[in-house]
């Protein structure tokens, strides 16, 4: 595949990835990145808690974990992270952002998440993580060192993706001027849980989620909903692994649960 057609479609990837929960794409157009989300001030994939503090809707899926994955082989890097920090803020090149073979292999190999661990008896990571069915389910047995630097890479990548849908200063003021995605504490997580549990905008949903062989999109939907997902599993944040729901477990054993991620965003308007 030739470098124009691979960048064509890795950046159509990106902008699927990041535009999850937030509308469709113009699939007739693959290269044209002026499709607007929803609301372009509200970071893509997340549900407003704060005027400042956005927070994903579901935890980050496999296919979300596989993009992180490709880009680390492919285009970004710790010297690509410091470099993006000085990029234009509008105007920018997609070429300047998605130039080949700028990775990192040790970086890339810190970030794989061993094949040969299980996700239930009969499912292993290796088909877990890489069947299409599985795409939109959680993403597990994620390190607390990887899903730290998944969201520093989210954190360029966004910020990025911003600068080059803006031709000019006025578009780019219907962006936020930066986001930055980190992991959620604890108490963050349960103020978010309430206060969309009272504007209705929180599913809570217990049933089985690592093996689930009914609808295909029944995940896919859960994330274009706009209300924070949780499910029978454990997550991720800045304090360790913890339980986000208030309730008694109705699938699981608790030697059962696996433990996925999702981001907490901060908002520079």
């Amino acid at each position: 595949m030739n470098w124009s057609k691979m960048k064509s479609l890795s950046l159509f990837t990106l902008l699927i990835v990041f535009a999850v929960s937030c509308g469709p794409i113009n699939t007739k157009s693959k290269t044209n990145i002026k499709e607007e989300i929803e609301d372009p001030s509200v970071p893509p994939g997340t549900v407003k808690l704060t005027d400042h503090l956005y927070i994903d809707r579901v935890p980050v899926t496999n296919l979300m974990y596989q993009e992180f994955l490709d880009h680390l082989e492919k285009y970004w890097s710790d010297k690509k992270h410091e470099k993006m920090k000085s990029y234009e803020k509008y105007g920018l090149d997609p070429d300047t952002v998605f130039a080949p073979y700028n990775g990192n292999i040790r970086l890339l190999m810190s970030a794989h998440i061993d094949p040969r661990l299980f996700v239930q008896p009969k499912l292993d990571m290796n088909n877990y993580m890489s069947h299409p069915y599985y795409q939109w389910h959680p993403v597990v047995h994620v390190s607390q060192e990887q899903a730290e630097l998944f969201c520093k890479w989210r954190t360029d990548m966004v910020n990025a993706v911003y600068g080059i849908r803006s031709k000019n200063a006025n578009q780019r003021k219907k962006y936020p001027a930066q986001v930055i995605y980190r992991l959620p504490s604890e108490n963050e997580m349960t103020a978010a849980y309430t206060l969309l549990d009272k504007k209705l905008q929180l599913l809570t949903y217990q049933d089985e989620i690592y093996s689930y062989y009914g609808d295909f999109y029944k995940f896919k939907r859960i994330q274009d909903e706009n209300h924070m997902a949780v499910f029978e599993m454990k997550e991720l944040s800045k304090n360790g692994e913890y339980f986000p729901l208030n309730k008694a477990l109705s699938y699981y054993e608790a030697d059962e649960l696996n433990t996925g991620f999702r981001c907490i965003c901060e908002v520079t308007p």
